[in-house]
């Protein structure tokens, strides 16, 4: 049976996750798995020529407890020459201020600092520590939950992470393995009362649920690993071809899409269930909207038909009409963009474009609670920025990324079907560099929380929610 380093070095090179020159961020939280995945992946340094830095961030949720984390992580960082960068972020005012669903902001928060981390230290590789057990854990919620037909299958070995790569090297091991590693090494570690909280459903799944499936058989977190690799590879193959497909099928009519009920059910089943889920993708992109088995199963049966009229109502006030064999993927009550681009931002409110408008405000006049959501950014006289169409050779500097990048290729990484890219909104400076290019991605000039050279604020509204 191998041993603790060779099941991770076997891992981390049939997934290729780590590659000679690489800056490796750990998120750090200060438990065992994280100082786990800090210590292996440090010792390893010189036989991997990586180089390994920590992030740990205090959610403030546990007053001096949680402080008491982030000192413990700084000073074991310290202890192991390791250089690691906290922030406090507090997430009880942030809840207090807007609402919300706990976890959901602290992971938002969270993954929103790492993000930064990345493009401020140059990391290629942003390293988690989940585990084995984690896996099945993971794959267990969503059977629960019915979301499993998403595709997913489980957390994959490694996904793009802010011009890097987001990596799990603990995968290849399980927690009691993960638990001997640091008795042997005589690891410090903080634990965390929240995760022995019945109120949470994973954690009710580690305590009842999977001891139990460990009885039956001792490896079956490790089995359901390889599962979910197995399954993934088969997703990746048949999202591909479903991809080209629905490509073919979709036609833009401004800030709606359709296509041909009749030529849906041209294709097979198995297709027809991940042209779905692409559809959904393009409706909701970035926002986070749970795609329930049942869902699914609604919206591919409306394509059954060609013959009269049906609405489905999805979330977030978005709506499916067919009509005959034509069906239209929309909002409720769509604001319809402007006819005439470009258009200047200014102190008042723009018109609605996509359902969204902005206005410009300096950094000390934004209140949150006029319903906007932010973007920081600094700029030495008042800002000339305006929305206009894409055009060819627009390029866009993403965080962490060295050099520029093609709108045109982003839209195509981002999975943007063909007939919508062409009128697809960007915002550019005086200068006509692109900020922003709106539900997709930001450029490293603006962020979503203040910096300390940040003096100005595009506010971005959802007219939807006025």
């Amino acid at each position: 049976m191998k041993n603790f380093h060779e099941q991770i070095a076997d891992y981390q090179t049939r997934h290729k996750l780590l590659e000679p020159g690489d800056r490796v961020l750990i998120g750090c939280s200060g438990g065992i798995d994280s100082m786990v995945l800090l210590h292996y992946l440090k010792s390893q340094e010189k036989e991997l020529s990586i180089t390994v830095e920590a992030v740990h961030v205090n959610h403030m949720l546990r007053g001096d407890e949680s402080a008491e984390d982030r000192l413990f992580t700084e000073r074991m960082c310290s202890e192991w020459g390791v250089t690691c960068h906290s922030r406090d972020i507090p997430i009880p005012a942030i809840l207090e201020a807007g609402g919300g669903n706990k976890q959901q902001i602290c992971r938002q928060e969270r993954y929103q600092f790492f993000g930064e981390m990345m493009s401020a230290t140059g990391a290629s590789k942003f390293a988690t520590a989940h585990h084995a057990d984690d896996q099945l854990e993971t794959i267990l919620l969503s059977g629960l939950r019915g979301t499993l037909q998403s595709g997913s299958f489980g957390m994959p070995s490694s996904r793009p992470f802010e011009g890097g790569m987001l990596i799990r090297p603990l995968l290849a091991v399980t927690k009691q393995e993960i638990a001997a590693y640091a008795e042997a090494n005589r690891i410090p570690f903080r634990e965390d009362p929240s995760n022995a909280e019945n109120t949470y459903t994973r954690n009710r799944i580690r305590k009842n649920v999977v001891p139990e499936l460990k009885k039956e058989n001792a490896d079956v977190s490790k089995q359901f690993v390889e599962l979910s690799e197995s399954l993934q590879e088969d997703q990746k193959f048949l999202m591909e071809l479903a991809q080209e497909k629905l490509d073919h099928l979709i036609s833009s009519e401004g800030p709606e899409f359709s296509l041909s009920a009749e030529s849906f059910r041209s294709h097979a089943s198995a297709l027809q269930k991940r042209m779905v889920l692409l559809l959904l993708n393009y409706l909701y992109g970035r926002e986070q909207v749970i795609v329930t088995r049942q869902l699914a199963e609604q919206m591919q049966e409306m394509m059954q038909s060609s013959s009269g009229t049906v609405f489905l109502h999805l979330p977030q006030h978005y709506r499916m009409v067919r009509q005959y064999d034509r069906v239209l993927f929309s909002r409720r009550n769509l604001l319809a963009a402007p006819e005439g681009f470009p258009l200047q931002i200014s102190e008042d409110w723009s018109a609605a474009v996509n359902n969204f408008r902005y206005r410009l405000v300096p950094i000390h006049q934004f209140k949150e609670q006029e319903g906007a959501s932010a973007w920081y950014f600094s700029e030495s006289a008042e800002p000339l920025l305006q929305i206009r169409s894409r055009l060819p050779g627009d390029r866009i500097h993403l965080p962490g990324m060295i050099g520029s990048k093609k709108v045109a290729r982003l839209m195509i990484d981002e999975k943007v079907p063909a007939p919508l890219r062409k009128d697809w909104p960007v915002i550019t400076d005086g200068k006509g560099e692109i900020l922003l290019v709106p539900g997709l991605r930001p450029s490293l000039h603006i962020s979503r929380s203040p910096r300390p050279q940040d003096n100005w604020v595009l506010a971005e509204q959802n007219c939807e929610n006025r």
